[in-house]
């Protein structure tokens, strides 16, 4: 690529850039030098050709050497409010900048000349810098550097890797990199050194080095030489006593903004072309830099930073236009009625629910069952300990026998007093051994109906001690199922018989069951701190491979509302019973 074409091209990247980043500029153009004329190197906008006003702006400003700011004639510019041309010169004949700008801006005009004059001093550093490397030969080397930067390495890698190579290309002993950030400016590398653990000192040596040139927005060169502009040079001086002598600091320029800052150090005397030289080669790199520390910010910063772009590249009218439209955005959006549901808790239990309880006080002795397991109506499910009323029925058998002989006997002596004595204690026998045959047959626990094991494990409880009436086994129908809905009393109000809604189980939650409330529970139960209702609700078509005991959450449809009385009403109501309570 030929210098003037390099030199189009930068100046093209540039001027698109600042004018978009830049609220207020209608259009602009660059004239660069090309022998002893000037022609034109770059235009913004892209469509089009620059106005003969604008073009003729920058040819005055080469030709008297100074700014302008100048109004075109009336009808000179096209239809709309007339426009002002701010032009300059750029370095040492070496073009013009000039660019168009609303006349109505706020800033006057020696804000907005200083402004274009700041923003103008990285164009030609990077013109300056394109030409010196063009004419020397660096493409390869300038090519080196940039892929250091552009590689897929972090932003702490690529810096250390640039800055030892500038090292050692230049011919510094150290070479450090600081780049703005949310705190302030960090160093973030120095060349052929991985770690600044050890080099505190040092490091806010260097930081305070570099915002010393940041802050006068120049380069600094310490010990100052005689023929340089008067510098505040105190950090210079600090950080010359504890580096090899001699400190270059360089600012790095992105777009008009500093970003950071560049510092050289080496024991011997700087020449006075070094710094010049090695200036343009820090603003061709500068725009890479700060495209690497973007690439490592967060996502949230990033958006911020792109939202202020598009903010700042508007005018004041446009800002207010979007304001509006976004406000009349959400009052429309929260005065639109939508869908109201009621979410809440929900339970599948059994449409009927049996227990087997422990008929009388033993022994567990034996489990056929366990909870998932299906029964038939009359299968056997538990046994209980037999031990104790077989002993108490081989006693009463005994004693039977004994009555119904005395019985016997008295009969045959034709005693009547002992005959029906013998016969009243015969009967206490028998009654009580059909009780404990009763009580026999009842430690055999049968299923009372087809259905589902739901609820006792008792597998681990052999031999365990049970009490009379304790619950040993839950029993439910196999398909017949009910949803239990734990609607939270401030949203029962909103519920009525019939209503719809939609079930989403925890086991089944891409799924939709659809499902109406057949019965509100009028007493509020307590649960988790919190008072609520259980709404009970059938299923529109039974569903297969569902088991009581699943949870999930349930949306019951409530009418439509606002979406701003559905996201605030809550809070409403909550601060309407705090005003009450406390204004009595």
């Amino acid at each position: 690529m030929t210098q003037g074409a390099a030199q189009s091209a930068l100046a093209q990247r540039w001027l698109s850039g600042y004018c978009e980043r830049e609220s207020g500029v209608k259009s602009a153009v660059v004239l660069l030098a090309a022998g002893h004329a000037l022609e034109e190197a770059a235009h913004w906008p892209g469509h089009g050709t620059p106005s003969a006003p604008l073009v003729a702006a920058a040819r005055a400003a080469v030709k008297r050497k100074r700014a302008l700011v100048v109004t075109p004639p009336v009808g000179s510019v096209g239809p709309g409010e007339p426009e002002r041309i701010v032009s300059l010169p750029l370095g040492n004949d070496q073009g013009a900048l000039a660019v168009s700008v609303q006349s109505g801006q706020e800033s006057s005009e020696e804000s907005r000349l200083g402004e274009f004059e700041r923003a103008a001093a990285g164009l030609v550093a990077a013109l300056t810098g394109v030409g010196a490397l063009q004419r020397s030969g660096a493409d390869t080397r300038l090519l080196h550097l940039q892929a250091l930067l552009l590689g897929p390495q972090g932003l702490e890698q690529s810096a250390c890797a640039l800055a030892s190579e500038l090292a050692s290309v230049l011919g510094f002993e150290r070479v450090s990199l600081g780049l703005t950030g949310a705190g302030g400016l960090n160093v973030v590398a120095l060349s052929h050194a991985g770690e600044f653990g050890a080099r505190q000192g040092l490091i806010r040596a260097l930081a305070a080095a570099m915002q010393e040139a940041m802050d006068q927005a120049a380069s600094i060169t310490y010990p100052l030489s005689p023929e340089a502009p008067p510098r505040i040079v105190q950090a210079h001086r600090a950080l010359a006593g504890l580096g090899p002598g001699t400190v270059l600091s360089i600012p790095l320029v992105s777009s008009g903004q500093i970003i950071g800052a560049l510092c050289c150090e080496r024991a011997g005397v700087l020449r006075d072309e070094e710094p010049r030289a090695i200036e343009p080669l820090a603003c061709v790199l500068a725009p890479l830099i700060e495209l690497k520390q973007r690439a490592e910010q967060p996502w949230h910063k990033r958006a911020r930073e792109g939202l202020r772009t598009y903010w700042g590249g508007r005018t004041r009218r446009g800002r207010r236009l979007a304001w509006l439209a976004g406000f009349s955005a959400s009052l429309l959006l929260a005065l639109l009625p939508i869908d109201h549901r009621i979410g809440a808790p929900a339970r599948l239990e059994g449409a009927v629910q049996r227990v087997v309880a422990a008929p009388t006080e033993g022994y567990l002795h034996a489990v056929h069952v366990r909870p998932g397991d299906e029964v038939k109506s009359g299968q056997l499910l538990a046994e209980l300990a037999q031990q104790d009323l077989l002993l108490e029925r081989r006693k009463w058998e005994a004693e039977l026998t004994q009555h119904e002989n005395s019985a016997a006997a008295a009969l045959a002596r034709t005693d009547r007093g002992q005959y029906a004595l013998a016969q009243a204690r015969a009967a206490a026998a028998r009654a009580e051994l059909e009780l404990v045959q009763s009580r026999l047959a009842r430690t055999q626990l049968a299923a009372p109906i087809e259905g589902l094991v739901i609820k006792g494990d008792l597998t681990q409880s052999l031999g365990a001690p049970v009490q009379r009436g304790e619950v040993l086994l839950t029993l439910a129908p196999r398909e017949a199922y009910r949803l239990v809905i734990e609607v939270d009393e401030r949203d029962i109000g909103a519920i009525a018989l019939g209503s719809r809604g939609q079930l989403a189980l925890s086991a089944l939650p891409g799924e939709r069951l659809d499902f109406r409330v057949t019965r509100i529970t009028p007493v509020a139960l307590s649960t988790d701190g919190r008072n609520s209702f259980e709404v009970e609700a059938a299923f529109d078509i039974p569903t297969t491979g569902l088991r009581p005991g699943l949870q999930g959450v349930a949306k019951i449809d409530a009418g439509s509302a606002p979406l701003a009385w559905i996201t605030t009403h809550r809070f409403v109501d909550w601060l309407r019973l705090a005003v009450w309570r406390w204004t009595g």
